[in-house]
């Protein structure tokens, strides 16, 4: 703990170094005299680039749930640097530190408290979410990234923690597959909008370029990426349950008064056993921009495993039957492609044309929780003896996105600038897909909360059961636009996502105000629609409706 804290202070006051003293003695005079400034040093000699932020941002409920509530107040520091040894060695990093004040701002009030727990399990928000340094108590959360770049005439290398950028879709990630991602603060709107930069989980790897100068069939730009995890493999962070996610986690699960559930948890382990491995060709073929991907190495969601029921005694929280789960990671084999191209023959008033973009990946053996093959089966939960063993069946899957991207002109709603927009289209399909699939363990309807215990399996009851179902052919769509105002000093945008199956929806709305070189003040909403009854799709954070506001002080 003591490390920890020494850390967070010494990264303060470098940055406050940063903010209030931009020539400080990091910084040497050049031969002409003059001060090399605006985030451009010397460190013995070589040349050291350095800039970062501060942010303050604080969020209110506009859901009956939390209406009025101040649900967060994020502050985060971060420092992005990088130290030119020589032209072709470089070391680069980022440092951050993450936290949320609304649990020392309300740290004595009820409905916080409330908010931030459930009856079943005690709390473990705080631990978590407080302070990105306090889960676990690793320091190490604070270096963010930090990999060498090395380049030679044929092959660069890019070793350490870093992140790596496959895909470029927004509002849902398809062949950007390969850091986890921190979904437990906004879900996935907090920055999907931004590339995930911020909620991408990096990782420890070694990145492999390979550039060999030639143009096979005309492909230009040509080269190879090969990238190795050694073995410590991340997860995605979204909990299931408020007592570890605090006010934005899903929604608990509906439960019968007697019962409760105890996931075990079964991160994967640092092991050369569970190391990946990823492998990308990109080209440009007659202006078609393009990557054939492949990846190999764990799961980034689990799947339950069931490890059988026990008594609960002494019955500290008045339930008296446990209802036990492994978190499950399995393999992960998949290969996939992207494809961009601007459409040079269609054009809006002579002006623009759009930009079509296409990813798709086939994923092998994928892993899909099982409920039998009718529903009210229950095979998940391991209380059905006629489906012993069958919790999960492993089914190969198609997930491709089509969008276009089109900046085009509105004059009577702006006259100097733009509208940017893009839409897309996904669609997940899953074949040889025999029997009931399901999304637990959002199973149950509100019902089963005023019963003791639940309907045994096989159960018909559709009034007490209605599952989160995993559909053979998954859709989603989403759109944006931005555009901006005022000499781009105003510039709002919009996100919008549907789930044209579950006929759920997410909005992020935001307006950034960026006058003057350092302040960037922003305000914004952010909301979900969907069932809240068994908590189907956007449904599980639709309490979580808030408008918010940010000030961001950058250098």
């Amino acid at each position: 703990m003591k490390k920890t804290k020494y850390i967070f202070m010494s990264m303060l006051f470098v940055m406050a170094a940063l903010v209030f003293y931009p020539q400080s003695v990091l910084a040497a005079a050049d031969t002409t005299g003059k001060v090399d400034t605006g985030g451009m040093y010397t460190l013995f000699g070589k040349q050291m680039k350095i800039n970062g932020f501060i942010t303050q941002e604080s969020a209110w409920g506009v859901d009956p749930v939390y209406s009025g509530k101040n649900l967060t107040d994020y502050f985060s520091a971060q420092v992005e640097w990088e130290y030119k040894l020589t032209p072709d060695f470089s070391i680069y990093g980022i440092n951050r530190v993450l936290g949320d004040m609304a649990y020392t701002l309300h740290d004595d009030t009820s409905w916080y408290e409330k908010a931030t727990s459930t009856p079943a399990q005690k709390s473990r928000s705080e631990r978590n979410l407080s302070w990105e340094t306090n889960r676990d108590d690793r320091a190490g959360e604070i270096v963010r990234e930090l990999y060498a770049d090395i380049k030679t005439t044929y092959v660069n290398f890019r070793i350490g923690k870093q992140q790596v950028v496959w895909g470029e879709s927004d509002g849902l990630r398809l062949m950007d597959c390969i850091n986890p991602q921190d979904l437990r603060r906004e879900f996935n709107l907090r920055d999907s909008d931004e590339g995930y930069r911020y909620t991408r989980i990096p990782l420890w790897l070694i990145q492999t370029s390979i550039f060999p100068k030639i143009e096979p069939f005309g492909i230009r730009d040509l080269h190879f990426d090969f990238i190795l995890n050694p073995g410590k493999p991340k997860v995605n962070l979204l909990e299931a349950y408020q007592s570890a996610g605090g006010v934005w986690a899903a929604a608990e699960p509906n439960l019968p008064t007697g019962v409760r559930v105890q996931l075990a948890n079964k991160d994967p382990h640092t092991n050369i056993n569970n190391a990946e491995f990823g492998v990308r060709m990109v080209g440009d073929l007659n202006g078609w921009l393009f990557t054939l991907n492949g990846f190999y190495g764990k799961q980034q969601d689990f799947v339950l495993k069931p490890t059988g029921p026990n008594l609960v005694i002494p019955r500290w929280d008045g339930r008296f039957l446990q209802l036990n789960f492994n978190q499950e990671y399995a393999i992960r084999k998949l290969v996939g492609f992207t494809i961009n191209k601007e459409l040079t023959d269609i054009r809006f008033q002579k002006t623009t044309s759009p930009v079509l973009r296409v990813e798709a990946l086939y994923e092998f053996d994928k892993p899909l929780q099982y409920e039998g093959k009718h529903t009210g089966d229950m095979a998940w939960t391991g209380l059905n003896g006629a489906y012993a063993g069958e919790y999960k069946k492993n089914k190969d899957q198609l997930r491709s996105m089509v969008g276009i991207d089109w900046n085009i002109y509105i004059r009577p709603l702006n006259e100097r600038e733009s509208f940017f927009f893009s839409t897309q289209l996904f669609v997940f399909h899953t074949f040889n897909q025999d029997g009931v699939f399901v999304n637990a363990p959002f199973y149950f309807t509100s019902k089963v909360n005023h019963e003791v215990l639940p309907p045994l399996p096989p159960s018909r009851d559709s009034s007490r059961i209605d599952p989160w179902k995993i559909h053979q052919t998954q859709k989603y769509w989403t759109f944006l636009v931005t555009t901006n105002y005022d000499n781009k000093r105003i510039v709002p945008e919009v996100l919008y996502l549907y789930d044209m199956e579950e006929h759920a929806h997410g909005l992020k709305a935001k307006i950034n105000f960026n006058y003057g070189s350092a302040w960037r003040p922003e305000i914004g909403f952010l909301g979900w629609w969907g069932d809240t009854d068994t908590g189907k799709s956007f449904g599980l954070f639709q309490k979580n409706r808030e408008v918010y506001a940010k000030l961001k002080y950058q250098f």
